[in-house]
């Protein structure tokens, strides 16, 4: 599938610059020559058969999927489509994630419009699980927030889904304690009382699920190094 030019056959000659150093259990983040303008190809092709079949695929197909669900809210980077199974392509935005930014660099109102982009993702039933991680949050060149890497986001279930919709619980606290967690950073002032007891206190069955994780990419880690 061509997208604005781009296919998987003429990626690696409209590849500017890779956007993130390769690692054998990530995928690549491309900066690549559309016809319109640059683009962002996230493509897990290159990476080792099984990391590729068993997490690139559902990551591709989920991450695609986030994105339509998200389409044309303010702080989501527009999805463009799929290159292949493999490969997503999406908006380029210009500037730097916050874990680039010093303490007090951002604006106040900064947070505000971070947090309102958190409800609207939300009022969607989406959760995004990522949060902590600051360079999951974009920091355009105008100073506008964005939110990218979906792969981990996942909507609500159905009334029944008992237990999908008690991690989108949990995980919808969580995200909040992600932008609690750049407060206290990038601009700790900002940060009420209730905020730093919820960091600091954590979520239910949190730790396990962090320490469960933690193994799981251990476990990555070591089979794609093979």
């Amino acid at each position: 599938m061509a997208i604005d030019g781009v296919t998987r056959e003429n990626l690696a000659q409209r590849c500017l610059e890779p956007l993130r150093p390769a690692k054998p259990w990530q995928p690549d983040i491309l900066l690549v020559r559309g016809d319109a303008g640059p683009i962002v190809v996230k493509d897990y092709q290159s990476r080792p058969f099984l990391y590729r079949f068993f997490v690139g695929l559902p990551s591709t197909w989920n991450e695609a999927r986030m994105y339509r669900k998200l389409a044309g809210l303010r702080g989501i980077p527009r999805f463009y489509g799929k290159l292949d199974r493999y490969a997503l392509a999406i908006e380029y935005i210009e500037g730097r994630n916050a874990s680039k930014v010093m303490a007090g660099e951002l604006p106040h109102d900064f947070f505000h419009r971070l947090k309102r982009i958190i409800d609207s993702v939300h009022d969607r039933k989406i959760v995004l699980c990522d949060l902590r991680n600051k360079k999951n949050i974009m920091i355009s060149k105008d100073g506008e927030p964005y939110l990218i890497d979906l792969c981990t986001a996942f909507e609500r279930g159905r009334r029944w889904s008992f237990f999908r919709n008690g991690l989108h619980g949990i995980f919808s606290q969580d995200d909040y304690l992600g932008l609690a967690k750049l407060k206290r950073q990038l601009a700790p002032e900002l940060l009420t009382r209730e905020e730093a007891d919820r960091l600091d206190r954590g979520l239910f069955l949190q730790k396990e699920a962090v320490a469960i994780r933690n193994f799981c990419v251990r476990c990555l880690k070591q089979l794609v190094s093979k």
